[in-house]
């Protein structure tokens, strides 16, 4: 069998097309795209935006007609070209690498980053004199510049496709750091709204005649407003859902490229689902949608061994914890922090889903949950009302990212530093040894640090939040809380093997109980009560039945001090 190359990390379409790797052929899209002029499309990061731009600029590029059929011609498109095709020259802006650390290197950057697009259309297409060249690159600010560019653009029958990639990177990095310093940039006089103020005149006139635009959020383009108010917006249109990201039968028919064992099929995919899959962009779907990014990333590793990687979490998403972090400290912390206690507790979050972001009526609850939405961190899960809908954290991927915050969030409240690697060591000894009292003394030390603070309401369901936390930042156990056993209840956490993990391997069920000081005489009785609910739980379900190495334990809080006992089965 010939390799299979999954291009992982390659975003340029010539190079996909020419060098025989697998291709996800969304081509097809392109003829629907045409009936609209000025198109935003937004998705989360790592989900394809820059291959989809790559492959419009290859197709419309007058520049390149003469390469059509060598990169077109198996994939849908080059059998069904439109009139448009190479039709264009390409004006192609990539907004992801500007050093936004201070007001003024962002800027900077910026009119950087604009004037590097010119020098590259000047080599390209040879139509202005160097003269013309001279005078328009010799300007400092980008709006002066594409202003100039725009100016002595030749009047001919050959407009301008206008791409711009990641839009919003820099301009979410500033508003992560200061509301007010993203709202000067954007705002009548600020330098962005005077760039797309500059863009806006030139598709009047005629210059520019296409404009397709990705980003991840319209937090930046609602608040240009008039400034660059003429895209149709397609992020949430049924007919585009499937644009990017990647189907069940995509996905299905990427893992048989390389899936020798078919019988393991069921198997290996539902792990991807867990993993990768649950996210969903218009409201009446049903359909979820998995990360294409993700998806390249397991196959390139599985392909070889035949196993699931030893870490299913992309190495090149974990600086997302930076970026969440940065994301809850955004206006108000305590508040955003209450909505992370609300989506993990109750796996979901109602509100309204919003398509446009009015800064000046603030930033509250609704925005940030939206803005979580647009970043992929929350998807949606049912349409409540024509208006409202329910969010949840759309796959295993993101939600290990959110325990882990959580759990660093505990940390500082609860005035510990306790090391990753120590805690790691401790439930790794739990999962290999059984020996699961080091890890319940860590949480006493946890509870002890936080029963003096008014940041949590101790409870049973706020006991159970710490255990979980722990045990996503220790990465050892896949955690799984709230199953439903038939004719019983739902178990409160389940500690189980993940198929990567490759060593003899113990798995728990805890039933959680928190009792108050004045309380403490009950604990046996509690206790007792707590050990038949496990026995009925594994009494009614095959599946704990089926675990050689089970153990059931109840824990029981009194106060901030933990009481664990085994239960014998």
């Amino acid at each position: 069998m010939n390799e299979v190359k999954f291009p992982y990390g390659l975003s340029n379409f010539e190079q996909i097309a020419t060098n025989d790797y697998v291709f996800v052929d969304k081509t097809h899209f392109i003829p629907v795209l045409e009936k609209e002029r000025f198109v935003s499309y937004l998705r989360p990061r790592r989900f394809g935006k820059s291959l989809l731009l790559s492959v419009l600029e290859y197709y419309y590029d007058v520049s390149r007609k003469n390469k059509f059929d060598t990169l077109f011609g198996k994939y849908y498109i080059g059998k069904n070209p439109t009139p448009f095709s190479n039709s264009y020259r390409i004006f192609k802006f990539d907004f992801s690498g500007i050093d936004t650390s201070t007001i003024e290197s962002t800027k900077q950057g910026f009119n950087l980053s604009v004037r590097g697009v010119l020098e590259e259309f000047f080599n390209k297409y040879q139509i202005f004199t160097a003269h013309q060249q001279s005078n328009i690159l010799q300007r400092e600010d980008a709006e002066e510049i594409v202003y100039l560019f725009f100016k002595h653009y030749p009047k001919d029958d050959l407009p301008v496709y206008l791409l711009i990639d990641e839009y919003d990177h820099f301009t979410n990095e500033i508003l992560y750091r200061n509301l007010n310093e993203f709202k000067d940039s954007v705002s009548k006089n600020g330098y962005v709204r005077k760039f797309y103020e500059v863009i806006k005149t030139a598709t009047q006139q005629g210059t520019v005649a296409r404009v397709f635009i990705t980003g991840v959020s319209p937090v930046t383009l609602d608040s240009l407003t008039s400034g660059f108010n003429i895209l149709k917006h397609l992020t949430h249109k049924a007919e585009f859902e499937t644009l990017m990201g990647f189907t069940e039968n995509e996905v299905k028919n990427l893992l048989n490229l390389v899936l020798m064992d078919k019988s393991k099929e069921n198997e290996v995919m539902q792990e991807l689902k867990r993993w990768y899959n649950g996210y969903k962009f218009y409201p009446f779907s049903e359909q979820q949608l998995y990360n294409s990014d993700m998806i390249l990333y397991f196959l390139d590793e599985f392909k070889s061994e035949q196993r699931m990687p030893s870490r299913m979490l992309d190495p090149n998403i974990m600086p997302d914890y930076g970026k969440l972090k940065q994301m809850f400290e955004v206006v108000n912390v305590k508040k955003n922090q209450e909505v992370l206690k609300e989506v993990l507790e109750n796996k979901q979050i109602a509100a309204e889903l919003i398509y446009q972001f009015i800064l000046e009526q603030g930033f509250g609850k609704t925005e940030f949950i939206n803005f979580l939405y647009y970043l992929g961190n929350l998807t949606l899960q049912d349409a409540l009302t024509p208006k409202i809908n329910t969010f949840k954290i759309p796959n295993q991927v993101i939600e290990e990212l959110y325990w882990k915050y959580y759990a660093k969030v505990l940390q500082e409240y609860a005035n510990l530093s306790t090391e990753t690697y120590s805690l790691q060591n401790i439930v790794l000894d739990m999962a290999q040894n059984g020996n699961y009292e080091p890890f319940f003394k860590m949480i006493e030390e946890l509870l002890e640090g936080l029963s003096n603070r008014d940041y949590i309401q101790f409870s049973e369901k706020y006991v159970k939040m710490a255990i979980m936390a722990y045990m996503y930042l220790a990465g050892v156990f896949y955690v799984r809380s709230e199953r439903e056993v038939k004719n019983t209840s739902y178990i409160d956490v389940e500690l189980l093997r993940e198929p990567q993990n490759h060593f003899d391997h113990k798995e728990y069920v805890l039933e959680i109980k928190y009792l108050k000081e004045a309380d403490k005489d009950q604990l046996a009785g509690v206790q007792q009560q707590a050990a038949a609910q496990l026995l009925n739980y594994y009494q009614n379900d095959l599946e704990l039945q089926s675990k050689p190495e089970l153990i059931l334990l109840t824990v029981v809080v009194v106060k901030s001090t933990v009481h664990v006992q085994r239960v014998a089965l």
